[in-house]
């Protein structure tokens, strides 16, 4: 072999493992609010495993559990300004991205689980291209439940819960101006801080899916429970389109298959986790109310009437967006 084929050759080699080097270095950080050692987030790691195999170990996921990586704001900005590649958001994460992703959320706007399931199908993934606009990626949407008002007094009617002070995370203005607009008296108050706030009688009540209610023992000081769902939880795991670019594309098909097999997994344990909270709740004496249907459709009628405190030209959801789902909704319910 003369010395310029060896060169050829050589260089030829140093740029091949130059590439494999880059490839078995790549790092995705995801950031998460579970945590650590809870079944979510050994599902997470199971995923990282799958990444690996998948890619052959050129691609390692490098989990960030217990909101080590911050709130779900502080992960988006993170992703924003490539500190963070991914994170596991609920939609108030993912209204950081979207803002008119908050639809979703808006209490009493979908009612059942055939309609989440719908809208889950059939909607959600035209928000996909949304995100990408914004400079994300969204590898799975998943649903976590459905949210109901736990207090200290029995609360059936709009009118009842006006007669205590309700706690709203502050990371959701709009849905504070809208409770306020309501009537409402309005306590923003970080989820941690609601124990202590239930304790001193600085709130009267919370809404929240059960598991919650019992995992932060808001019940023993909040002992009643309305049974209407008032909105369900939605989120999703999105990575910024930095870090989704940087992965090579042959893996792109598989690697959002493992993590709808994660979302699955999310929900599966989600249902088990609620339904042991709910026996937990009542073994320690919650009280389950039994509202009528009018109670239940004057809590409907109220929040339509305020969604236009949310809803609409500089506010957090467009009009458009609004119409939209629920023209679809309505649709589905007329079928």
């Amino acid at each position: 072999m003369n010395i310029k084929v060896k060169k050829v050759v050589s260089f030829t080699l140093i740029l091949f493992f130059a590439a494999s080097t880059s490839l078995s270095a790549l790092t995705i950080k995801l950031g998460s609010l579970f945590p650590e050692g809870t079944s979510w987030d050994r599902t997470l790691k199971k995923m990282a495993q799958e990444w690996k195999e998948i890619s052959g170990g050129r691609v390692n996921l490098k989990i960030y559990p217990g909101g080590i990586a911050g709130s779900e704001a502080d992960m988006v900005r993170k992703m924003r300004i490539g500190q963070l590649d991914a994170a596991v958001l609920t939609n108030i994460g993912m209204t950081e991205i979207v803002s008119d992703s908050l639809v979703f959320s808006l209490p009493f706007l979908i009612q059942t689980e055939d309609e989440l399931d719908f809208v889950i199908e059939e909607i959600i993934p035209e928000y996909n291209e949304k995100f990408q606009d914004k400079g994300f990626e969204v590898m799975v949407w998943s649903k976590s439940g459905w949210i109901n008002f736990f207090s200290n007094s029995e609360v059936y009617t709009p009118d009842d819960l006006r007669r205590t002070r309700v706690a709203v995370g502050p990371d959701s203005p709009e849905m504070i101006e809208a409770f306020k607009a309501l009537n409402f008296k309005v306590i923003p108050l970080n989820m941690n801080d609601n124990l202590m706030g239930l304790q001193s009688g600085m709130i009267d009540s919370v809404y929240s899916i059960p598991m919650a209610a019992a995992t932060y023992q808001w019940f023993a000081f909040a002992k009643y429970m309305n049974p209407m769902p008032m909105a369900p939880v939605i989120g999703g795991i999105v990575l910024s389109d930095r870090a989704w670019r940087k992965i090579p594309s042959r893996y792109h098909e598989d690697f959002k298959a493992a993590m709808q097999s994660v979302a699955d997994e999310f929900y599966q344990e989600t249902i088990r986790l609620n339904e042991e909270a709910m026996r937990v709740m009542l073994e320690n004496d919650l009280t389950v109310l039994d509202p009528s249907e009018s109670d239940n459709q004057e809590w409907r009628d109220l929040f339509k009437d305020g969604y236009p405190m949310i809803v609409g030209p500089g506010k957090g959801i467009s009009e458009e967006a609004y119409e939209y789902l629920a023209g679809r909704l309505s649709d589905f319910r007329n079928r």
